[in-house]
């Protein structure tokens, strides 16, 4: 299962849709890293998953809670706009969604399903349009 956050629009992608990120604004506990480090909370997804760095190594896991009982723990990666979208759309929909923020000539097609599958995942793309 692959779960990553993705910058700078700070979503959180996990099980093909993306959520909103709601942060914790002072730190406050959030595990033990496999380093041996303590971790910090960053955030809350749906109250159902907490997001949370390592103060030492720099790793982020989230961990998974059916109310509050704790299912699971996993590794989350960090990735960049660009690349994610570059991930999981065709190269003729970013160039696309690209020259469309970019107030170019664009394939409306490919933009069309780009638009389609970003908001199939959650995502505004209005929002995406503004980061690129």
């Amino acid at each position: 299962m692959r779960a990553c956050i993705i910058i700078p629009i700070l979503k959180f992608f996990f099980e093909n849709k993306a959520f909103n990120i709601e942060k914790v604004n002072r730190r406050l506990f959030g595990g033990f890293c496999s380093c041996g480090g303590i971790m910090s909370q960053i955030g809350w997804i749906k109250n159902e998953i907490m997001l949370s760095e390592c103060d030492k190594c720099w790793k982020i896991e989230a961990f998974r809670f059916n109310g509050k009982k704790f299912i699971e723990r996993f590794e989350v990666e960090v990735e960049r706009l660009r690349d994610f979208l570059n991930r999981i759309l065709t190269l003729s929909e970013f160039e696309a969604l690209e020259n469309k923020a970019k107030n170019r000539d664009y394939n409306y097609s490919a933009y069309s399903r780009a638009k389609k599958k970003l908001e199939e995942m959650n995502f505004n793309v209005d929002e995406i349009l503004s980061f690129l």
